[in-house]
């Protein structure tokens, strides 16, 4: 006859596995006796609790988790991105170390080690961190999406889409992969392909304030009435205004006046529409997105 308590628990890891947190919690709150104080127990609950950003709880679960049945990787690495989460990158990174001496090849604690090096700053660090993982689980879509962001970090737009493609290519229903892929997209001025991956991930994140704004943003750069203005999307705006003035005062000087006139009224002309268009497209946007 089946243990009652042992089928929550494996129904429980079920609905983690298919990213269903508050189903977890339910199968949970079912259990007593031991079973309430298992290992899994505790690794359920805070992991399915910093899925849903309660990251607060997530860290009190886990550490009474660990003072019950001492360290575990998963338990460590799992305290360690709910800190991360909560801006406390000193304990996080202590938790991902207690990990990593316990298991130095364990993929996950290798790459939540490296966001918090991103989360500091130090994505050189993130990136040695990041490789290390990629030798034990080559072809995983958390590695390819870390490699994404760490290049994201360095100003690498390029090899930042290449990872984020291959990420896709491991999960193309990652919402994780998704956003990075749209911002890859957009930075390398393919706003079509940026729009549909930021939709996307923004589809499957519907709580993700963030990533709603960029996928609304992404949206108003492919409206058609922003075809205009796309080619300096990526250009330093005090740079194309010198490069104006340049030109105008360039073809008087060559008394080419006549010319220096007419660039200088496009420009104004340019001016105006850069100034006006965007705030009424948004308002529409914002309008049909409801916000």
């Amino acid at each position: 006859m089946n243990d009652p308590s042992e089928s929550r628990l494996q129904m429980a890891a079920h609905w983690l596995r298919i990213a269903r947190p508050e189903r977890v919690l339910d199968e949970l709150q079912g259990l007593s006796g031991d079973a309430a104080v298992d290992y899994r127990a505790y690794l359920f609950r805070g992991a399915a609790l910093h899925s849903l950003e309660r990251d607060v709880e997530a860290i009190d679960v886990l550490r009474d988790g660990l003072a019950q049945h001492g360290p575990f990787p998963d338990m460590l690495y799992f305290l360690g991105s709910a800190l991360r989460s909560e801006g406390r990158l000193p304990e996080a990174e202590a938790a991902y170390l207690q990990g990593l001496s316990l298991d130095p090849n364990d993929a996950n604690l290798l790459l939540g080690y490296a966001h918090v090096c991103l989360a500091a700053g130090q994505a050189e660090k993130a990136s040695a961190l990041v490789e290390r993982a990629a030798s034990h689980a080559p072809e995983s879509v958390a590695v390819s999406a870390a490699r994404a962001q760490v290049a994201f970090a360095l100003g690498k737009d390029r090899d930042m889409h290449r990872h984020s493609t291959e990420a896709l290519s491991y999960d193309p229903e990652d919402p994780n992969a998704r956003a990075l892929h749209g911002t890859a997209s957009m930075l390398n001025g393919d706003a079509r392909a940026g729009y549909n991956s930021l939709r996307s991930a923004a589809a499957a994140q519907p709580g993700d304030a963030d990533l709603r704004a960029a996928a609304r943003e992404a949206r108003l750069f492919n409206h058609p009435l922003m075809l205009p203005l796309r080619p300096f999307a990526r250009v330093n705006p005090l740079v194309v205004w010198i490069g104006a003035v340049a030109v105008i005062y360039g073809l008087r000087a060559v008394g080419l006046g006549f010319l220096s006139f007419g660039f200088a009224m496009i420009w104004f002309t340019f001016c105006v529409y850069s100034w006006v268009v965007p705030p009424l497209v948004r308002r529409w946007i914002n309008r049909k997105w409801g916000s």
